[in-house]
C-alpha cells in the first residue's frame, strides 16, 4: 500500500499537468502513463499498477548491468521512447534478490530532465541511510519525488507496516483525500485519511516509535552494520566451499 500511496500521488501530479483530473473522470480517456524500471523490480509494484488501474503492460522492464543495476544509457533511450507520455521512474534501493542499488545521482536527474515522477522502492535498502559506512549507497536518493520502505525487515515491527514519503504534498493528499458532510475537519490537524488508501487504520506508527526510539540512532546503525556484517561473512564463507563433502559427493544444498 506504500507503493499504491506513493504511485497514486504520481498518477494524479503527472495527468494533472496534461490537464486531466484523474479523481474526477478515472483513466477512461486519459493520457496513457508508463512506469519505467528495472527487470529486478519487487511484484509489489505490479500489484500496485494494477490496482491503480494502470494495467500491467503500462510497466517497461529495462535491462541491467552484471552488478543487477539499471544503468543511464537504458534509461535514457526508454524515456526518449515515450517522451510524449506521462512517465513513472522506479528505481531499486536494495533488490530483492542481491541488493543492488541503482545509480540514482545519474539515473534521478535523467528522469526528471524528461518530465518524469522517480518513485524508490527502498523496501530494506533506504535503512541503510542511518549506517555512515553504507548510507554512500543511496547518494543522490533524496532527489526523488517519493520513497517506500518497510518496518517489518529491519526494525522486525508487524508485517503490514510499511512507510510512504511523498515529496509533493498537495499531489499526496489530493489523490488520496475526501470529505463528507459528516465528518469534522480542522485545519489545524493533520487527519490520516487525507494522506492514505484507509479510513480505519490501527496505530502502525506506535510499534515503529518504540522499534527506533529505544535503540536510537546509533542502535540503528549499528543493527544494520551488524546484519551486513553477518550477509557479508556468508557469502564470503559459503564461496569458499568446495562444493563436495568429505566423502567426496557433491554437496546437496537445500533452501
Amino acid at each position: 500500500m506504500a507503493h499504491v500511496t506513493a504511485l497514486a500521488a504520481a498518477r494524479h501530479a503527472l495527468l494533472a499537468k496534461q490537464g486531466w483530473d484523474v479523481e474526477r473522470y478515472g483513466l477512461m480517456g486519459a493520457p496513457a502513463l508508463r512506469i519505467l524500471s528495472s527487470k529486478e523490480r519487487h511484484g509489489s509494484i505490479e500489484r500496485a499498477v494494477r490496482l491503480l488501474g494502470l494495467g500491467s503492460d503500462s510497466v517497461i522492464d529495462l535491462p541491467v548491468d552484471h552488478q543487477g543495476c539499471l544503468q543511464a544509457d537504458p534509461l535514457s533511450h526508454a524515456l526518449q521512447a515515450v517522451a510524449q507520455q506521462p512517465v513513472i521512474v522506479v528505481l531499486q534501493a536494495g533488490d530483492l534478490n542481491i541488493g543492488a542499488y541503482d545509480p540514482f545521482a545519474d539515473l534521478i536527474p535523467l528522469a526528471h530532465a524528461a518530465g518524469a515522477w522517480v518513485h524508490v522502492d527502498g523496501a530494506f535498502g533506504l535503512w541503510a541511510a542511518a549506517s555512515p559506512t553504507y548510507r554512500h549507497l543511496l547518494a543522490g536518493v533524496a532527489a526523488a519525488d517519493s520513497w517506500a520502505t518497510d518496518g517489518h525487515k529491519w526494525l522486525n515491527v508487524p508485517y503490514d507496516s510499511g512507510y510512504v514519503f511523498v515529496a509533493d504534498q498537495e499531489a499526496h493528499r489530493n489523490a488520496m483525500t475526501y470529505t463528507a458532510p459528516y465528518t469534522i475537519r480542522n485545519a489545524q490537524v493533520r487527519e490520516p485519511a487525507d494522506w492514505n488508501p484507509e479510513w480505519s487504520r490501527r496505530g502502525r506508527g506506535v510499534a515503529t516509535y518504540a522499534a527506533i526510539r529505544h535503540p536510537g540512532r546509533r542502535g540503528i546503525a549499528e543493527l544494520i552494520e551488524r546484519t551486513c556484517q553477518y550477509a557479508h561473512t556468508l557469502v564470503m564463507q559459503i564461496g569458499a566451499l568446495d562444493g563436495r563433502t568429505s566423502s567426496g559427493n557433491p554437496r546437496s544444498i537445500r533452501a
